[in-house]
C-alpha cells in the first residue's frame, strides 16, 4: 500500500486533512502529515517518511510555497508524486504548469478522489479520468468532472487527530478544534462558498451542499478524541455557522451536555438565529460566538456583499447574546471596491454601538475564487503585480489612491472602536505614513479577545500566533502569489519591502 504525506506550512489544524488521512487508513494506505513550523527539519523528517505521495493544502498566496522541498524530495524519491488540494487550485488549476513540482490537483471535496489518485499512482495506472482532480492534457490544465458530494457525514471515519496531536504543543492545547457540518447558508459575493455551491457539486438530483453531522454521530466523535488526548477544556467548532440546521441547536442542547459536557466557542449565522436557538446554545454549554458583520453599510452589505442580514438583525441579536450572557465578536472587512472610508468608518461605528467583546478585522482580497473577486479582476481593480503574500491581515492588493488610509485603518480598528476618544483620533492617524508600529496594534487586540474572550488561553494563543507570524506578517514562510507578468515580477522583493516609509507597501 502507499505511503502519503501531507505537508502544510500554517500551525493548525486542517479538517479536510484529518478526513483525508482517515479514508486513506481505512483502505489500508499509511498516512502521516507534517507541519513545517514545528518541524525542526522540515524536509528531512518528510524525507524519513519515505513517502510515495505528498497531499499539499493551499490557500491563495501559499500555493508554491513548498516548491524548493518538492524539488529536492523529488530528487530522492524518484517514483513521488504531488497533489495539491484546497480552496487555491480548486478555483485556479494552473499551479499544474509547475509541472516538476505538482502532478495533480483536486477540486471540492477530495476523500475519495484523493483515494482513487493513490491507489491508481499505487498501481501505475492513468489519472487523467479521476472525476475531481484536474492534470495536464496537450499542457494546459483540464479539470474533470465533479462527482456527487458525500450525502451523509456519518458514512466517513472518524477524523484522523492522531497526525496533528503527535505534535504535544497541538495535543497539550486547551481548546479542540471540530467541525459538526459542511457549507454555509450565504453565498456572500467576497466568499468562496457561492461558487463552491456552482463548482463543488455534480447537480445530480437530491445533492445538498449543506450538511450536518449527526448529533450522535458528533458525540461519539468527541469521545473518541478525549478518551485518547483528555487534555482539552474547551471545544471550537470551525464551521462557517454551527446553526446550519434548523432544529439540530434543539436536539445538540439536549445531548451534547450529557455525552460530552465541554463548553464551547462557534460560528453563527445571525440571519437564521432566534432566541429560542440562543437558549439552546446557552444551555448546551456555549461561551462565546461569533459572527461576520463585515460592513457597516447596510447597502454594502446587503446589495453587494450579499450577506443577506440588516441592520435591524445586527443590534437585535447582540442584545439577545448579551440577555442571556453569551459574549460574541464580530468578523470585519475593510477595502473591498464597494467601499469609501466612510463606509469603513460606519463599520467602526456600528462595532461601537452593538459592543461586541471583540472585533476581528480582515483586509478584502480579491481572490478568483469568489464572484466580487472575478468581478475586480475583469475591472481592472487589482494590482496584479504587487505581491502580498497569503496574509488577508497585512496589506491590499486594491487599487486604491486611500490605500494607504484603508491598511492604516485595518490596523488602528480596535483603537477606534474600544478606546475612549479613539475614533476622532485613528481619523487623523490614518492620514499619516504606514507606521511599522501599526501592525502590532491589531495582534495584540486579536491576542487578547481571541485568547479571553474565547476561552483559549493567554499562553496557548500566543505560542500559536508565534508560530503562525510569518503567515500574518505577508510573505513568511515562502508563500508567495502574484497575477503579473515575469516582467513585471523580476523587482517583487525590492519593489515590496515594509520600510516604514512614505508609500512603502507589503
Amino acid at each position: 500500500m502507499a505511503r502519503v504525506a501531507f505537508i502544510v506550512t500554517t500551525c493548525h489544524e486542517f479538517e479536510g486533512i484529518k478526513v483525508l488521512s482517515a479514508t486513506l487508513k481505512q483502505h489500508g494506505h499509511t498516512t502521516d502529515c507534517f507541519l513545517s513550523t514545528l518541524e525542526r527539519d522540515f524536509r528531512r523528517t518528510v524525507l524519513d517518511f519515505k513517502p510515495d505521495v505528498i497531499g499539499m493544502y493551499a490557500t491563495t498566496g501559499q500555493e508554491r510555497w513548498a516548491h524548493d522541498h518538492i524539488r529536492a524530495w523529488k530528487k530522492e524519491i524518484r517514483h513521488l508524486k504531488v497533489v495539491q488540494g484546497g480552496p487555491h487550485p480548486s478555483f485556479d488549476q494552473d499551479i499544474l504548469l509547475d509541472a516538476e513540482c505538482i502532478d495533480a490537483t483536486t477540486k471540492g471535496e477530495a476523500e475519495y478522489a484523493m483515494l482513487d489518485l493513490v491507489n491508481a499512482w499505487e498501481a501505475n495506472q492513468p489519472i487523467g479520468d479521476i472525476p475531481n482532480v484536474a492534470v495536464l492534457r496537450d499542457g494546459k490544465p483540464f479539470q474533470n468532472p465533479i462527482r456527487r458530494v458525500v450525502d451523509d457525514l456519518d458514512s466517513l471515519p472518524f477524523p484522523d487527530v492522531d497526525i496533528f496531536y503527535k505534535y504535544s504543543f497541538l495535543a497539550n492545547k486547551r481548546v479542540l478544534q471540530v467541525h459538526a457540518s459542511r457549507g454555509c447558508q450565504n453565498s456572500c459575493t467576497y466568499c468562496s462558498v457561492g461558487l463552491m455551491k456552482k463548482e463543488w457539486i455534480s447537480g445530480r438530483a437530491g445533492e445538498k451542499f449543506n450538511r450536518t453531522k449527526s448529533v450522535d454521530y458528533l458525540c461519539e466523535e468527541m469521545n473518541d478524541i478525549l478518551a485518547r488526548y483528555p487534555k482539552f477544556r474547551m471545544i471550537n467548532f470551525g464551521d462557517a455557522a454551527l446553526n446550519m440546521k434548523r432544529g439540530w441547536v434543539q436536539e445538540f442542547a439536549d445531548k451534547w451536555p450529557k455525552k460530552v459536557g465541554l463548553p464551547f466557542a462557534c460560528n453563527i449565522n445571525i440571519n437564521y438565529l432566534n432566541e429560542e436557538d440562543i437558549i439552546a446554545l446557552k444551555r448546551a454549554g456555549c461561551v462565546s460566538v461569533q459572527f461576520g458583520l463585515e460592513s457597516g453599510s447596510e447597502q454594502v452589505r446587503l446589495k453587494v456583499y450579499k450577506k443577506g442580514y440588516t441592520d435591524e438583525i445586527v443590534h437585535d441579536i447582540p442584545r439577545l447574546l448579551r440577555k442571556h450572557n453569551i459574549t460574541y465578536r464580530t468578523n470585519n472587512m475593510l477595502g473591498s471596491p464597494a467601499e469609501t472610508i466612510e463606509d469603513m468608518f460606519k463599520t467602526v461605528e456600528q462595532n461601537k454601538e452593538i459592543q461586541p467583546n471583540g472585533c476581528t478585522v480582515l483586509l478584502y482580497r480579491p481572490f478568483k475564487s469568489t464572484a466580487l473577486g472575478r468581478e475586480d479582476f475583469a475591472k481592472n481593480r487589482v494590482d496584479i503585480g504587487k505581491d502580498i503574500g497569503p496574509s488577508i491581515q497585512f496589506d491590499s492588493q486594491m487599487k486604491r489612491d486611500d490605500v494607504d488610509q484603508v491598511v492604516n485603518l485595518h490596523k488602528l480598528f480596535n483603537v477606534a472602536v474600544y478606546m475612549p476618544g479613539g475614533l476622532p483620533l485613528v481619523r487623523q492617524l490614518i492620514k499619516l505614513p504606514r507606521n511599522p508600529v501599526y501592525n502590532w496594534v491589531p495582534l495584540a487586540f486579536l491576542w487578547y479577545q481571541h485568547a479571553v474572550v474565547s476561552g483559549y488561553g493567554m499562553l496557548d494563543d500566543f505560542k500559536l500566533g508565534v508560530l503562525n507570524i510569518g503567515q500574518i506578517f505577508g510573505k513568511g514562510l515562502g508563500g508567495r502569489h502574484m497575477y503579473g507578468s515575469e516582467a513585471e515580477r523580476k523587482n517583487q522583493f525590492l519593489d515590496t519591502i515594509d520600510t516604514g516609509t512614505t508609500g512603502a507597501v507589503h
